[in-house]
């Protein structure tokens, strides 16, 4: 019994001292979620006393002169940067911050685990962004910089590939519809304070896809009047800084026949209902499209695509 005992002991010591190695647990989705969550960026202006967020992703256009450069964009709900164009009551921002993470961050340092990369929207008084000709259409394209791409590039950061942006054929090949599941990723407010950004992936089905417009107000509280906007329905639990999220189709099965792909972006959310309101990303691509004539805008199957 007194060798079993301390047998016993011994191990325990062993266990205290020397615990095993924590096992990290790799994601189960069919799509490279490092890619996704990198390349979301929170965006945040001035307002008053508070600050307007809202989410934006990165995306990569590749030239089609050379397959070595690239146009580097990020795509957020109109909304965002243009206040006034759905219906609020405070002016548009002039400039907005994407914030970023930072390489090599270690928990406890007291150093930021982020950095802010300025974006101009005004320039001599025109809009340095792009939007859609459909003034439905709640989408926004924020060209960035060479300045500005350094910057992001010495940060924690990937690209979407615009190849990972469905096609009208596809969804229709696929038969997208109510029922099929989705997944996004964005910024949730209450989490701002912490050091570094967590983009929160929420899952989700298609809920409807109207015929018509659906009526969009600004907020609740705005004395504004709702306006028409072209959006899809998504069953899910979706807030307030969502807005600008990349929303993926998740197939039963991927394969070379169905793929992970890109369909839209989040335009809001309908609150005490759980639906949110997805912009196509058909729309989005055709912004991208009439902005960068000489990019190579290639869609489906890649070398870089986020699928695994």
């Amino acid at each position: 019994m007194k060798r079993f005992l301390a047998a016993f002991v011994v191990v325990l010591l062993a266990a205290l001292l020397f615990p095993p190695a924590v096992r990290v647990r790799g994601s189960s989705m069919p799509f490279n979620v490092g890619i996704v969550k990198k390349s979301i960026v929170f965006l945040y202006y001035q307002k008053g006393k508070d600050f307007e967020v809202g989410t934006g992703f990165l995306v990569d256009i590749p030239s089609k002169a050379d397959p070595n450069q690239s146009f580097v964009a990020i795509v957020t709900a109109r909304h965002i940067v243009d206040p006034k164009w759905a219906g609020c009551s405070w002016a548009n921002p002039q400039e907005i911050y994407a914030r970023v993470n930072v390489k090599n961050f270690k928990v406890g340092q007291k150093e930021d685990g982020t950095d802010d990369v300025p974006l101009g929207l005004v320039n001599a008084g025109k809009n340095v962004w792009y939007a859609s000709p459909n003034d439905r259409v709640d989408v926004a394209v924020i060209p960035v910089g060479s300045t500005h791409v350094e910057q992001l590039l010495n940060n924690d950061v990937r690209f979407i590939p615009v190849a990972d942006f469905a096609t009208k054929a596809e969804t229709e090949n696929y038969k997208v519809g109510i029922g099929d599941q989705i997944v996004t990723a964005g910024l949730v407010p209450a989490l701002l304070d912490a050091q570094r950004n967590y983009p929160a992936f929420k899952f989700g089905r298609i809920s409807n896809i109207p015929e018509e417009p659906i009526y969009m107000k600004c907020t609740l509280t705005e004395a504004g009047k709702a306006l028409p906007r072209d959006v899809w329905l998504l069953a899910g639990n979706f807030v307030g800084g969502n807005s600008g999220s990349p929303v993926y189709l998740l197939p039963p099965v991927p394969s070379a026949l169905h793929r992970v792909m890109l369909i839209g972006i989040i335009a809001g959310a309908i609150p005490d209902v759980d639906l949110g309101q997805m912009v196509p990303s058909e729309y989005v691509f055709d912004v991208i499209q009439a902005h960068y004539p000489t990019a190579n805008l290639y869609r489906g199957h890649s070398e870089h695509s986020i699928m695994k």
